[in-house]
């Protein structure tokens, strides 16, 4: 979740190839329990000024569990996002890396997710039978056995991996139950009016504060659509990566996605590798940043 930082723009399962390089994805810790949802109905601001003492505001989580609702509920839906994250470099100096990201799920069982700038260039493929990961950049592409949902697939990664996806939250079948894991605090902050990601005029949103355990996080979410349009979060115990900020828009909820979005065509005769666990490798900034270390010929750092 949010709180368990899986808002980058690269998931482990691209650092597949021999010839790619170290891993560079996030950690995060397996989902526990769910506390029970608060009611899908948002409730009404008090008529006063007074803020509400509380520390779980109810209005902040049933705007949550709004989006929630309706995440889980389309059939379909696709966005783009842009990230900004702080690293450290090998030379002690902070370098911030810039990624964007365009990302398609339908149903509980197929995933695509595009990934570029910074980040390690790299498109994912599910199809709920196999997960295939290319590297446009190499051309070279691995591909293993996967059956399940995207849920199942997440999970696994992070078993196996010690990994987990970039936008994990609002891909599981039930986001709420991610994001209030571990609650300690909800807030209403208030409205905000935002131009959106892509498309024409400005979009109202509801700013809302929230206090996990070991993290404190924001999200703007539309106050018409109840999509989210901006997460940023603070991890309060790493000071290697202490935050991020992801924007998102271009959503399109239940259009209709042609079959071959999830399957892997090879277009292009890439090279078939085999994927390596991200576990085995030391970590590192991408290519293209300015602490940039040289590797030896045939790796790249990610």
């Amino acid at each position: 979740m949010f709180s368990k930082k899986c808002w980058v723009g690269v998931f482990s399962l691209a650092v597949f190839v021999a010839a790619a390089g170290t891993g560079w994805a996030e950690e995060a810790a397996p989902a526990k329990t769910a506390p029970q949802p608060a009611s899908s109905q948002p409730v009404a601001a008090p008529a006063s000024s007074q803020p509400v003492a509380a520390s779980r505001d109810p209005r902040a989580l049933d705007t949550l569990k709004l989006m929630s609702d309706k995440l889980s509920q389309a059939k379909s839906f696709r966005f783009e996002a842009r990230s900004m994250k702080p690293i450290k470099s090998p030379s002690g100096a902070w370098v911030s890396l810039y990624g964007t990201s365009r990302v398609v799920k339908e149903g509980s069982g197929k995933l695509f997710v595009e990934t570029r700038g910074d980040f390690f260039p790299y498109d994912f493929y599910f199809d709920g039978k196999t997960i295939t990961a290319y590297a446009p950049e190499k051309n070279l592409y691995a591909e293993k056995a996967a059956p399940g949902t995207v849920d199942s697939m997440i999970e696994k990664a992070y078993q196996e991996e010690g990994k987990s996806f970039p936008y994990a939250d609002i891909l599981r079948d039930q986001p709420y139950a991610i994001l209030t894991e571990g609650l300690v605090s909800a807030v209403f902050v208030g409205q905000s009016t935002f131009q959106p990601l892509s498309g024409a005029g400005n979009v109202k949103t509801d700013h809302l504060a929230f206090s996990n355990q070991g993290v404190e996080w924001q999200i703007w979410i539309g106050t018409e659509d109840h999509l989210p349009r901006l997460v940023c979060a603070t991890y309060l115990e790493n000071t290697g990566e202490p935050s991020y900020l992801v924007e998102f828009g271009g959503w399109k909820i239940d259009e209709p996605v042609p079959p071959e979005t999830f399957v892997f065509q090879n277009a292009t005769q890439a090279a078939k590798v085999e994927f390596r666990n991200p576990m085995q490798q030391g970590g590192g900034i991408p290519s293209g940043t300015a602490d940039q270390q040289r590797e030896e010929p045939g790796h790249e750092k990610q």
